[in-house]
């Protein structure tokens, strides 16, 4: 799963990237990781893009919304002489700042979301493997089943090793770049427990029963995690989205009730109270969301 990347695959920011690919030698050195990042993410095979380019984009696309906003902002604070024109860099400099730090961020917020796709379909697919290769299912059929099943991303990373196996590279090799380029640990993981059982001649269905009982018992103790995690998401919603609101009303109608308070209980108060819990709410929401295990499943 890739998201699209604002100016990333823009003409002219390629080009420059290209012509400033020094600079990108900088910065490869100050970002070591990128690069690995950039494969994890998927990011280089969907943009056809290095790190030192991936960089040098960054920096670019900085530079251009810092020039920008500095105009958009000195300009027509200098020609209406209101106000202090000398804004305009500054806040030119913090956005600049951010929009770099968002490219910078932006691989591993991939990967962690690849992650949790990944992860949410793995047993299922292990499952389905082991069944297969225990019905006397070849390997490589075996894969190609799971490349056109509904296993979400991991279908996609089983379609490039049945490409690459058709163009003439082996099955294990196939599978070894697949374990190397995963951001996933589990994925990894099983991957790797796939192909030493291949180059070894061992039994892959009982290693990979083996691998299958591993997550299972992964999965309770994740479980077990998230269900102490969420008895006191469960207390403090209750006592912010719930208890809260209905004593700040409580207390508001019996305010109003005094000589000269009557402006504390309007309409307005009550509504506002409202749209503050409905905030509330997609905050637990999301944080209960965000904490949910991905070897849960879907």
């Amino acid at each position: 799963m890739i998201v699209k990347i604002p100016m990333l695959n823009s003409k002219p920011i390629r080009s420059m990237s290209h012509m400033l690919i020094g600079l990108g030698d900088i910065l490869s050195r100050i970002f070591p990781y990128m690069d690995f990042s950039l494969k994890q993410s998927g990011i280089s095979e969907e943009y056809k893009i290095t790190a030192r380019e991936y960089l040098t984009a960054s920096f670019i696309i900085s530079v251009i919304v810092f020039v920008v906003i500095t105009l958009s902002v000195y300009i027509p604070l200098a020609t209406a002489k209101k106000g202090n024109p000398d804004l305009g860099p500054i806040i030119g400099i913090i956005v600049s700042v951010l929009t770099l730090a968002y490219y910078l961020a932006q691989p591993r917020r991939i990967i962690n979301r690849r992650i949790k796709y990944i992860e949410r379909n793995l047993l299922y697919m292990l499952r389905s493997i082991l069944v297969q290769i225990r019905s006397g299912v070849p390997i490589f059929n075996t894969i190609v089943s799971i490349a056109v099943g509904e296993y979400g991303p991991i279908s996609k990373e089983f379609k490039t090793v049945v490409e690459k196996v058709n163009a003439g590279q082996s099955v294990v090799d196939s599978l070894e770049e697949l374990a190397l380029r995963n951001p996933s640990i589990y994925f990894r993981r099983a991957l790797w427990q796939l192909v030493n059982s291949l180059k070894s001649g061992s039994d892959v269905g009982n290693n990979l029963a083996d691998v299958i009982r591993s997550l299972s018992k992964e999965q309770l103790i994740e479980i077990g995690r998230y269900k102490s995690i969420l008895n006191p998401l469960a207390m403090m919603y209750m006592m912010i989205a719930v208890i809260l609101p209905s004593l700040s009303i409580t207390m508001l109608i019996v305010l109003s009730s005094f000589p000269g308070m009557e402006s504390v209980g309007n309409e307005q108060t009550f509504w506002s109270l409202f749209g503050i819990n409905i905030v509330l709410q997609f905050i637990f929401l999301g944080i209960i969301k965000s904490k949910r295990p991905n070897l849960i499943g879907a």
